[in-house]
């Protein structure tokens, strides 16, 4: 669900409720244009001026308004529809995207920067729309299974059950072009399902990712799955990785960054 802008509106006065966005903005050179961001998103240079809202499930729509913003950049799933719909209700323009794919994500960014008609915007997102088309063309036919929890309840040493992600998801989409097979990719019933740690042992996956981020999995997640599953440790290379969940999870300009380093993952740079 995205919707539409009109190319050329140039909104010059910004509030960004996803993280991703805003880091995207300025990589774009548009984040002169940013007047509100959530508490989680990246300032370079810590500019001036800018405002702290809230989070992005919990932004403080008065301050929002305060802010007399042209347009709001929200996200389907990062951001509540009540909070998106307060926002309209109260006159704010509200772009709302949701990429699931990485064509849907350099889609999105196309969008923005034919939003401020930036060439220099535009030849970045042709820059990443053709690395998108090589890492599609490199894709060997065989890929490597691995298991990426997105959340955990329970104790690490006794985990109740993981939160993972299925094929609808832009992570997803992502490890499929960087050449692994997410071992939950055909779940149903919600885009993001939670699975115990007998559906895991049972899924057999080759590598288990952890990312810092949402949820920041440490060692002792790592311990839980050399202890409970034998065939982690019955090959030479490491096969719990420890990885930055802003590339697995961000979409937009940092799919650059991802391009170059997600594939390295599933390979041991020592052979």
């Amino acid at each position: 669900m995205t919707r539409a802008i009109e190319p050329g509106l140039a909104p010059q006065r910004v509030v960004s409720l996803v993280p991703s966005t805003t880091d995207s903005m300025f990589t774009l050179g548009l984040g002169r244009f940013l007047v509100g961001v959530t508490d989680y998103c990246p300032l370079r240079d810590q500019p001036n001026g800018i405002l702290r809202i809230g989070g992005p499930k919990d932004a403080r729509v008065e301050e929002i308004i305060g802010l007399h913003p042209e347009m709001v950049f929200a996200n389907a799933e990062e951001n509540p529809e009540t909070l998106i719909a307060a926002l309209e209700q109260s006159g704010v323009r509200v772009w709302v995207a949701f990429p699931k794919t990485l064509r849907q994500a350099v889609a999105d960014l196309r969008d923005l920067a034919m939003m401020y008609a930036s060439e220099t915007a535009l030849q970045s997102v042709v820059w990443l729309d053709r690395a998108v088309d090589w890492l599609e063309g490199s894709r060997t036919q065989k890929s490597i299974r691995i298991f990426c929890p997105v959340w955990r309840e329970g104790p690490p040493d006794k985990p109740d059950r993981w939160v993972t992600l299925n094929g609808d998801t832009y992570a997803s989409d992502l490890l499929t072009y960087c050449g692994a097979e997410n071992v939950f990719a055909d779940r149903t019933g919600s885009r993001y399902p939670p699975v115990t740690p007998d559906e895991v042992i049972a899924a057999d996956p080759e590598i288990i990712l952890l990312p810092d981020e949402p949820f920041a999995f440490g060692e002792e997640d790592a311990s839980f799955f050399l202890r409970n599953m034998p065939s982690l440790r019955a090959v030479e290379r490491q096969q719990i990785r420890r990885v930055d969940g802003r590339l697995l999870f961000w979409h937009g300009t940092r799919l650059g960054e991802a391009i170059q380093q997600v594939p390295q993952w599933f390979f041991d740079p020592k052979k």
